[in-house]
């Protein structure tokens, strides 16, 4: 039977109580078991996440709550599944007042959290996938001089050349043999201009 995929509609965080309850790292792993498995019940989720099964529950509620998953269609009486409601999920870093900036700011600090975590993991445990793949993997590095509109420019690029293979996601039919889930991410920020390169 062929999977039924992801959906494919964008979610645009605007809300400080959304943005303080996303800012929980578990919330996250959560995610991306549902971006893996497509859906999975609370249990599901404690066995792959080493989590207790009330706190993978909860943190799924309060998903649900704010939009980002919903229960799956299920046969079972038992225990229902959860499914994502959207695979992509976004919000400003500027924000309209002082409740909102400090909101955004710790989700900031958790995704980014998140994100190197999943790096490191990668790091780790690179040799396990193989040659082929570590060699096709890449980090990479780069400084520039640029101005705002340079920047957002760029960024407008590499966040079109992420997207290229964005139907895959969500239409199981379009991911090529031998494929798998690959994680992209960019990020680019101006540098503090007395050189300093670690928090001070």
């Amino acid at each position: 039977m062929t999977s039924p995929g992801l959906p494919d509609k964008p979610l645009r965080i605007v809300d400080a109580a959304a943005m303080r309850a996303l800012a929980h790292p578990l919330k996250w792993t959560l995610m991306d078991v549902l971006l893996t498995e497509e859906t999975a019940t609370s249990t599901r989720c404690a066995e792959l996440t080493g989590e207790s099964q009330a706190n993978c529950s909860f943190h799924l509620r309060q998903l649900a709550r704010y939009g980002l998953v919903e229960e799956a269609p299920s046969t079972s009486k038992k225990e229902r599944p959860w499914r994502l409601t959207t695979v992509d999920q976004s919000w400003s870093r500027v924000q309209p007042d002082p409740a909102r900036t400090e909101a955004v700011a710790e989700l900031e600090r958790v995704f980014v959290q998140h994100e190197f975590a999943t790096l490191l993991r990668w790091v780790r445990t690179a040799s396990a996938y193989g040659d082929d793949w570590q060699r096709a993997s890449m980090r990479a590095g780069a400084i520039a001089w640029l101005t705002t509109d340079e920047l957002a420019g760029l960024r407008d690029q590499i966040e079109e050349l992420m997207l290229t293979y964005r139907d895959r996601v969500t239409d199981p039919d379009k991911r090529p043999a031998g494929s798998r889930l690959v994680r992209l991410f960019s990020a680019a920020y101006p540098l503090p201009e007395d050189g300093r390169r670690t928090p001070g």
